[in-house]
């Protein structure tokens, strides 16, 4: 399941380059149908052809499913193909990290969140340059140790406390916004269902990753205490609230119940 998370990080992230497209509207879905489509068909393949030729406990462990099956074939060509194949799947999975990484520094450092150097764009090609130097040797630091499942894992850590808190506020915003009391670009059907299942579905994985990845997850919730004690104690008294509520007004009515 963790790693069925894996592949969801790969379509939510083109929303965050939303500000670079010349045409958010039509370039945003086609980019998240295409991808949802590749991950599909990429995932369903990667399943038959991997539990096809390689046993059940050798594919549980394995890091390289598709690569694994090449080399059960013990066909050369086969075996070279799925090893560039692999070598570029990890440089792209790095390319979308780092690009997903940098675009949300530049919205924090935006927003005051951290260090305003990372809300910096490139004079000429519009892209948080700042941003994606600094996270780039770290991409590539992580990616040396050969660990990728376990790199991985802390990634996926990452997105399921998001989706914590993601479905947590899908119901405490209907809540605050009720129909009517703004425009909406998107209502989502049988709500709050949606949040509901969302919330099952990262306890389940959390509780999932436990079992073989407990020591990521300690490492995981030992770095986001010490980086909220880190913006509880420093950070946020460079925070510009008015800033958010000013912002906010302009916009949206006050919401219910405050």
């Amino acid at each position: 399941m963790q790693f069925g998370i894996w592949f969801y990080l790969g379509i939510e992230g083109t929303a965050l380059a939303a500000e670079e497209c010349k045409s958010a509207g039509r370039s945003l879905p086609v980019g998240s149908l295409v991808g949802m489509v590749t991950l599909l068909i990429g995932a369903t393949l990667t399943w038959y052809v991997s539990s096809g030729l390689v046993g059940a406990g050798e594919l549980g462990q394995s890091v390289y499913p598709l690569y694994e099956a090449a080399l059960a074939t013990k066909m050369p060509v086969v075996i070279a193909v799925l090893f560039a194949g692999t070598i570029l799947a990890c440089v792209a999975s790095a390319n979308g990290c780092i690009n997903d990484a940098s675009r949300a520094w530049f919205a924090m450092s935006r927003n005051t969140l951290i260090p305003g150097v990372f809300a910096v764009v490139h004079p000429k090609y519009k892209t948080p340059y700042r941003a994606i130097l600094f996270l780039l040797p770290i991409a590539i630091a992580f990616g040396f140790t050969g660990l990728l499942d376990q790199v991985i894992t802390f990634s996926i850590l990452s997105a399921l406390l998001v989706y914590l808190f993601m479905a947590y506020m899908m119901i405490k915003f209907r809540r605050m916004y009720p129909h009517g009391s703004i425009k909406r670009g998107y209502v989502a059907p049988w709500h709050p269902l949606p949040a509901v299942l969302l919330f099952v579905l990262t306890l389940a994985t959390m509780a999932g990753m436990y079992f073989g990845y407990w020591v990521n997850l300690l490492a995981g919730f030992a770095f986001y205490f010490l980086a909220s004690l880190w913006f509880a104690l420093h950070r946020s008294k460079y925070v510009d609230a008015q800033a958010f509520i000013e912002a906010g007004a302009q916009r949206w009515p006050r919401p219910r119940g405050y």
